[in-house]
């Protein structure tokens, strides 16, 4: 039912894999696919599973039981963490996401894969959800299928698959696996992109989750193409913290405004929005700034460490909070 080749381009066998194991339909599909890869002798390393208890639900320890279980019940090392979300410093979901990650750095080990379940419509979800909300041409790219993780990497093999096919699979194979009610609820965004708009829309296009992550797979190799002209022409100007000023005076405003962005970017802070960008635009490239001008900026979900602009000596000087 998932091709096999495409999950092994992506997923080294020969090394350790972690399963991040909420208990929920998605990860219980994938958790029972590695285990039958495992059991044929297709997978050399280990394969253990992670549960992140966010005790935010009445019945977590009940989810937290419920994962234990199925993982004695297929002789899977199985490992449980509780964890404390603060939402005030950010949105609940992005709080609660922010401690399973810093749980999944602490625990991945050298060459450790994470694998973790997203699909198709979870792209989708995310990719209407930054549309909805104003996003710019790094938002439209999606989660990415690889990344580093501490000291592993995480995958996300089942990108091009849907809810549905996983939905199958836990049906052909009779799994068992928590539902959480509280994804049904309207009230929260991606809920009801979710359960509301993704609906309706593919009520009309049966396939319009695989074509937006089609879409955000050809943002991500056009952002990349991108990336290299800007570090080809412009890195040269660009020393860590510092951007040479004279490189921007002579440049169009799109491309002075990209020149930016991506210097932030590699400095790996919260992105400025537009009307940030052209604060220091008006700022630093069509005034004469002086070690007084400065152009400040945050992110609401503080995802990403705040920032702000000075100038010395000629350079753009990025200083992060």
């Amino acid at each position: 039912m998932f091709d096999l080749n495409s999950f092994f381009d992506l997923v080294n066998p020969n090394h350790n894999i972690v399963i991040g194991f909420s208990g929920g339909g998605d990860s219980s599909a994938l958790l029972h696919f590695c285990h039958e890869l495992h059991q044929q002798g297709l997978l050399h390393g280990s394969l253990s599973a992670i549960h992140i208890n966010h005790s935010l639900h009445k019945d977590s320890e009940k989810w937290e039981d419920h994962c234990k279980i199925f993982c004695e019940e297929r002789n899977i090392a199985f490992q449980s963490y509780a964890v404390e979300v603060d939402s005030k410093k950010s949105g609940l979901e992005s709080a609660a996401r922010n401690a399973r990650y810093e749980i999944f750095k602490e625990v991945i080990q050298l060459n450790d894969q994470l694998l973790m379940a997203h699909h198709s419509d979870d792209v989708a979800e995310t990719i209407l959800f930054r549309l909805f909300r104003g996003t710019g041409l790094d938002g439209l790219q999606g989660p990415m299928q690889k990344r580093t993780l501490g000291k592993g990497v995480m995958l996300r093999p089942w990108l091009r698959y849907t809810k549905f096919d996983l939905s199958e699979y836990l049906s052909i194979n009779n799994i068992s696996f928590i539902s959480d009610d509280s994804n049904f609820e309207g009230h929260q965004d991606r809920n009801f992109i979710r359960n509301e708009v993704l609906n309706i829309v593919s009520s009309r296009w049966p396939n319009a989750s695989t074509q937006i992550q089609k879409t955000t797979d050809l943002v991500s190799k056009h952002k990349k193409a991108h990336d290299f002209l800007l570090e080809k022409q412009f890195g040269k100007y660009i020393h860590g913290l510092k951007l040479r000023r004279e490189c921007l005076l002579d440049l169009k405003e799109e491309t002075c405004t990209e020149v930016i962005r991506y210097w932030i970017k590699m400095n790996n802070v919260a992105m400025p929005n537009k009307k940030i960008i052209g604060e220091i635009l008006k700022a630093f490239i069509y005034s004469n700034p002086s070690s007084r001008t400065q152009v400040q900026w945050s992110r609401a979900d503080n995802d990403q460490k705040n920032a702000f602009l000075t100038f010395s000596d000629g350079d753009l000087i990025l200083n992060k909070k």
